[in-house]
């Protein structure tokens, strides 16, 4: 009996604080995620020559704290999705590939929740995954976003971003850079 009780208690608390997070005021706890594309993916091999240039599904996830109104600071994580067909000495295959930007984000808002433009910039890295023929490859290095959108209705934007960087692979190293533009659901 005791244990019910102390459960009980332990979610009642968990849920009052939950709620007391999502008040509709941006300043606080913030969590928001968006689906759309990434129309620009390219990824370089440093000395040589070429570039593979994509398109795919873009992703976004942000969790953070806004101090106020107009200022957050989240961690951010972008990422684009796509599909590559290989040639190779046994045959044709398509490759899953993923590039992407993770690291820290700083947002400033310039007007009222519900209708306001933003930018954002991101320190942290950026990263490739690749998967081919059974075997996964995945490299990061530094990386930096800069973007921005406008949330059109409270807890609804559309957001844009482009992130770039270096990353060292197994082989080579390469150059990334990708854009990602999605509608985006965040919870304040």
């Amino acid at each position: 009996m005791r244990r019910i009780y102390l459960s009980s208690l332990i979610i009642l608390l968990l849920l009052a604080a939950s709620s007391k997070a999502f008040d509709g005021k941006r300043k606080g706890f913030i969590l928001g995620g968006g689906l759309g594309v990434g129309p620009y993916a390219r990824v370089s091999v440093n000395g040589a020559d070429g570039n593979w240039d994509h398109t795919g599904l873009g992703f976004n996830l942000l969790i953070g704290y806004a101090w106020d109104e107009r200022n957050m600071l989240v961690y951010l994580r972008d990422i684009v999705l796509y599909l590559r067909d290989i040639e190779t000495g046994l045959g044709a295959s398509t490759d899953l590939q993923a590039l992407g930007f993770l690291g820290v984000g700083y947002f400033h808002y310039f007007g009222p929740v519900g209708r306001s433009a933003y930018f954002c910039v991101g320190l942290g890295h950026q990263d490739g995954f690749s998967e081919f023929a059974e075997h996964t490859y995945s490299h990061s290095g530094l990386g930096f976003l800069v973007g921005g959108g406008y949330e059109f209705a409270r807890h609804i934007q559309a957001h844009a971003s482009a992130s770039f960087g270096r990353t060292e692979g197994p082989d080579d190293d390469y150059n990334h850079m990708q854009i990602v533009v999605t509608v985006s659901a965040v919870a304040f």
